[in-house]
């Protein structure tokens, strides 16, 4: 079982770098406690993108349409893809796959060593910056997807993204209503951030900011020589949210009504084929916190500098389940290594009335 603090990792991890923590605020909410949650989300109400519905009658919105950063959120979306993949024969779960073809998409840092845990929650001996020690090891295919949703691997993410391709990625994206999701290279990203000369200007098209991205992910999937530059390139990157943070804000965006759409119809069973798989992967990082009552909670967030991001599902016997999709932006470090505080908020507003009414009233 996955304790909290994988549960924070995996919150965390897509974070540009291994940030330096900020100062704390003492005129903010304490977002260690749920109220300070609820005050914060009062307070920050231009910043807040949340849809939330209980499967009771009750449901409430915020900003819901206005696209913000989706950090790992968008994992939701390529753990479908693989899901429908297997239901329909194309990927086998069983398949056993080199470690090092599914390192070649880990640019050394970046991830809160979100592959490092992953490798050494398989048993794999690596090095310091999560590089397996024997390239030549094997795991089966289905130990990727769940690294990619307990520990939000981005390497895993992106090796999904190229063993299915975009087309599958949009497909089943779309099977759960959420249309053109931006399923960008994240390894390209990191690696744009490194090795700027590689990047488009700031405020150049989205199209434009993906393409190249996804040019520099290949080459350094494919070019030892350009992953050796890259190694000796990373210690100069930027650091702080400050310095991240022009480069932070063209990251991959959605909406709250689009993250929602997808994992309201994963809980309530209306996605398939591939829909009882997904859930099964999303049902484990959150299983010893599920409310009384119910039967799973399904679970994936994220963060970025100043972004954090939930989407989240309860369910419960005879066919309930309640849904809440949360975007934040202007979340200090410090409220963003309180996530656990605003994952039992959401949890509580979908299995209590009362708490669900106290989220409403902060939400305006």
């Amino acid at each position: 079982m996955l304790t909290r603090r994988h549960l924070l990792a995996g919150a965390a991890a897509g974070s540009a770098a291994l940030l330096l923590p900020g100062s704390a605020n003492a005129a903010e909410p304490d977002t260690t406690t749920e109220q300070g949650w609820l005050d914060w989300l009062a307070a920050h109400r231009r910043d807040v993108s949340v849809l939330i519905d209980d499967g009771a009658g009750r449901r409430a919105a915020r900003n819901a349409d206005v696209r913000r950063l989706l950090a790992s959120s968008i994992k939701v979306v390529h753990l479908s893809a693989y899901a429908v993949a297997v239901a329909e024969g194309r990927l086998d779960p069983r398949e056993q796959i080199r470690i090092g073809d599914w390192d070649a998409h880990h640019p050394f840092v970046a991830d809160g060593r979100a592959h490092f845990q992953a490798l050494n929650w398989l048993g794999v001996p690596c090095d310091d910056y999560g590089i397996a020690k024997d390239p030549e090891q094997r795991v089966p295919l289905a130990r990727i997807p769940e690294a990619m949703i307990f520990f939000s691997d981005n390497a895993a993410t992106d090796y999904l993204r190229t063993r299915l391709g975009d087309p599958a990625l949009q497909i089943a994206a779309a099977r759960g209503g959420w249309t053109r999701p931006d399923t960008r290279s994240l390894g390209g990203e990191v690696l744009m951030l490194m090795m700027p000369e590689y990047a488009p200007p700031p405020g150049s098209p989205v199209v434009v900011r993906r393409a190249m991205g996804d040019a520099v992910a290949r080459r350094f999937v494919r070019d030892p020589a350009f992953r050796a530059e890259a190694f000796e390139r990373w210690p100069s990157m930027p650091r702080t949210p400050d310095e991240q943070w022009p480069w932070v804000k063209g990251h991959g965006q959605g909406s709250a009504s689009d993250l929602f759409s997808l994992h309201r119809s994963l809980a309530t069973g209306r996605y398939r084929p591939g829909g009882t798989l997904a859930r099964e992967i999303l049902a484990r990082p959150l299983s010893d916190r599920v409310p009384p009552g119910a039967s799973e909670v399904l679970f994936k967030a994220g963060s970025l500098p100043r972004t954090l991001t939930v989407g989240l599902s309860v369910r419960w016997p005879g066919g309930r389940s309640g849904t809440a999709a949360v975007l934040l932006t202007g979340v200090s470090d410090q409220d963003a290594q309180n996530a656990s505080a605003l994952i039992d908020v959401l949890i509580a507003a979908l299995a209590v009335p009362e708490r669900f009414e106290a989220l409403r009233r902060a939400l305006g």
